[in-house]
């Protein structure tokens, strides 16, 4: 009797060891080979595969919320179907790039990527692009894909669904997108 008494004293102290150290050490002994997060991504410019990067953003995850861009706060990634709870898991680890300028490239200077207006309903079509403007086919929304010329809404989301694209010609590897529609466009798209 004594020895089990014993054993479990000296089990009870090494649990409450391991338990102290846990607390001291943050997420545990092996804490120091849990995968660092990632840097701040921003939602507005990722790519598919950045988004995936981010804990419980899988491939549809990713083009939900590259679909649903620009955000405006991490709070509208409900628009891509996040729970809240989802939502305040990735707030530390994500940032929101300007909403007015979420599809430019950061070292882009004149011809600059701008969201698209919205068209009024009758006419079904978003505005067009002024001479040298630039969409950013990486990261720019459905309504700024819209905003080309040739390229519907059909279009527009198989380029998002295509992502990402090393160069421009790329966008000739999506289905409808020819010869013909990349002529049109070429002069008015760029992949950073």
């Amino acid at each position: 009797m004594a020895k089990q008494i014993k054993r479990a004293s000296v089990i009870c102290c090494v649990i409450g060891l391991v338990f102290a150290i846990s607390i001291i050490t943050g997420p545990g002994i092996a804490g120091a080979q849990m995968k660092a997060p990632p840097e701040s991504v921003d939602l507005n410019s990722a790519t598919a595969k950045e988004l995936e990067s981010l804990p419980g953003v899988g491939p549809a995850t990713s083009k939900k919320i590259i679909a649903n861009r620009p955000y405006k706060s991490v709070d509208e990634l409900s628009k891509a179907g996040l729970s809240s709870k989802a939502v305040e898991k990735l707030r530390p680890m994500v940032t929101v790039g300007g909403a007015s300028t979420a599809a430019q490239p950061p070292t882009a200077t004149k011809g600059q990527a701008r969201p698209a207006a919205k068209a009024p309903a009758a006419s079904g079509k978003a505005s067009a692009l002024k001479p040298g403007e630039k969409v950013n086919i990486n990261a720019a929304s459905k309504e700024q894909l819209e905003a080309l010329p040739g390229i519907g809404p059909a279009k527009a989301q198989a380029i998002i669904d295509g992502r990402p694209y090393k160069t421009p010609e790329d966008i000739m590897k999506v289905k409808g997108i020819k010869q013909g529609t990349f002529n049109k466009i070429k002069d008015n798209i760029t992949v950073r």
